[in-house]
C-alpha cells in the first residue's frame, strides 16, 4: 500500500464545521479507515467521484444518507459481520443532527424525506407484524375450538361410560390444562395485536404528517398554460332571474338540483366537461365537434324547467371549434370570445355555431351531406359584425330531419 492509500493520510477536517458535522465526519473517517483502502479506490468501487468522497470524509460537504449506509455495510462486510441495528441507528441520529444543524430549506427537505422513508418502513413492518399476529391468533383460536369440542365429547363420554372413568379423567385433565394454556396464549396474542395495531395507527399518522410537511417544503407548482384545439360552448338562460323571483326557496333549491342533474346526465352521455359557471352562463368543452354539438342540442331540448311558457327561460347556445388556452381552469383566447358573442346573438332555444365547428362536423362525418343520413344539419345565417371580431357568418345548428336520433333528452326527475 502506497502512502497515498494509507487511511491515516485523509485530508484534515474542515476547520469551520459545526459540532454535529464534525462528529459525523469523525465517525465516517473511523469507518472508512476500517476498510484499509484509498479514497480513490473506494470511489471507483462505488462509482462515485473521488473528490466528493474526500469532501464527505473531511466534513466540507454533508454526504447523502445512501453514502453513509453503503459505507457502513461495506465495513461490516469487510469484517465478515452483519450491520448492527445499533450502529445504523447511531449513524442515523448523527446524520439527522448534522442536517438539522445546517438549517437551510434543502437540508430540512432532505431530512423530512428521510424521516418519511423511515416512518414508512416502520409502518410496513407493523403491517407485516399485524398479519403474523392475526394468523397466529386465528390458529390458536382454531386450536382452542378443537380442544373445546374434544373436551365436550370426553365429558359426554365420562357421563355415559363409567367403565373408563380413570382414562377419561386423565384425558380430561390434560385437555383442561391445554385449554388453559391456549386461552392464556390467545389473550396474550390479542393484547399484542392491539398494541401493534395502535402503533401502526401512530406510524400511519406520522407518515401523513410528514407527507404534509414535505408538500409544504417543496412548495406549490406554478400554473401551466395549456393550448389545444377543442370545442367550446356557452349556454345562456335568458329570463332565468325572472323565473327565480317567482319561486319560493324550496322550489328554487329543487330547480337548481334538477339543472345540476341535467348537466351530469349530459356529461355522462357526451363526455363534455362543464368547466365554468357564472350566474346563468355555463361554459362546456369537448374534444370533438360531434360531442359538443350533441351536448348543445341536449341543453336546448332539456325539460328541466317545469314552468309555464310565460316564465320559462330562453335557451341560447354559442358553439365554436378552435385553439383554446387553459390556465388554472380558465379558458382564454379568441375562440372563447367568439363563442360568447354567438351565444349573445343566438335565436331562442337555438344553437349558433361558427364555420370552423361546421367544417369539423363534416370531417367527423356527422353533418348532413346530400342524401346521407347523419346526426346534425346546419343552415347559414346572415352575416353581421361582432364586437372585437369583425364580420362573421354564423350557422344555425339543428338535428338532421332525416336522422334517427338515438339520444335521449336528459330528464328533470
Amino acid at each position: 500500500m502506497t502512502h497515498e492509500n494509507v487511511p491515516a493520510l485523509l485530508r484534515p477536517l474542515d476547520g469551520e464545521l459545526s459540532a454535529e458535522a464534525r462528529s459525523l465526519a469523525g465517525n465516517l473517517r473511523v469507518l472508512f479507515n476500517g476498510l484499509g483502502t484509498s479514497v480513490r479506490r473506494y470511489a471507483v468501487r462505488r462509482s462515485r467521484d473521488a473528490g466528493a468522497v474526500s469532501r464527505y470524509l473531511n466534513g466540507s460537504r454533508l454526504p447523502p444518507w445512501e453514502f453513509i449506509l453503503e459505507l457502513a455495510r461495506d465495513v461490516a462486510t469487510h469484517r465478515g459481520e452483519s450491520l448492527a441495528d445499533e450502529t445504523l441507528e447511531f449513524l442515523r441520529s448523527q446524520y439527522r443532527a448534522a442536517m438539522e444543524a445546517r438549517g437551510n430549506p434543502a437540508s430540512l427537505l432532505e431530512l423530512t424525506k428521510q424521516q418519511l422513508a423511515e416512518a414508512d418502513r416502520k409502518a410496513q413492518q407493523s403491517a407485516l407484524q399485524i398479519k403474523v399476529l392475526a394468523e397466529a391468533l386465528q390458529d390458536r383460536a382454531s386450536l382452542l375450538n378443537d380442544v373445546e369440542l374434544q373436551l365436550r365429547e370426553l365429558q359426554h363420554r365420562d357421563a355415559m361410560n363409567q367403565l373408563h372413568l380413570d382414562r377419561v379423567t386423565q384425558d380430561r385433565d390434560e385437555l383442561l390444562q391445554q385449554r388453559a394454556r391456549l386461552e392464556d396464549e390467545v389473550a396474550k396474542l390479542r393484547d399484542e395485536l392491539g398494541r401493534v395495531g395502535k402503533r401502526a395507527e401512530e406510524l400511519e399518522s406520522e407518515c401523513s404528517s410528514l407527507e404534509q410537511k414535505l408538500a409544504a417544503l417543496e412548495g406549490p407548482a406554478e400554473g401551466e398554460v395549456i393550448a389545444d384545439a377543442m370545442t367550446v360552448g356557452v349556454f345562456d338562460m335568458v329570463g332565468f332571474t325572472r323565473l327565480v323571483r317567482s319561486l319560493d326557496e324550496p322550489n328554487m333549491i329543487a330547480l337548481i338540483e334538477r339543472i345540476q342533474r341535467v348537466y351530469q346526465q349530459i356529461a355522462a352521455i357526451t363526455g363534455v366537461r362543464f368547466s365554468h359557471i357564472r350566474n346563468t352562463d355555463v361554459t362546456f368543452v369537448a374534444s370533438s365537434a360531434s360531442a359538443g354539438a350533441e351536448a348543445a342540442l341536449l341543453l336546448t331540448e332539456s325539460n328541466a324547467f317545469q314552468s309555464t311558457e310565460e316564465t320559462r327561460p330562453q335557451f341560447r347556445v354559442g358553439l365554436t371549434y378552435g385553439r383554446v388556452y387553459t390556465h388554472c381552469g380558465v379558458l382564454l383566447g379568441a375562440t372563447v370570445t367568439l363563442t360568447e358573442r354567438l351565444c349573445a346573438i343566438a335565436p331562442r332555444d337555438s344553437v349558433l355555431a361558427d364555420w370552423s365547428l361546421i367544417e369539423k362536423l363534416r370531417q367527423e362525418g356527422t353533418l348532413t351531406q346530400g342524401a346521407n343520413q347523419q346526426s346534425f344539419a346546419a343552415q347559414a345565417m346572415w352575416q353581421r359584425p361582432v364586437r372585437e371580431l369583425g364580420v362573421v357568418e354564423p350557422w344555425l345548428l339543428i338535428r338532421s330531419p332525416s336522422s334517427d336520433d338515438g339520444s335521449s333528452t336528459p330528464s328533470s326527475t
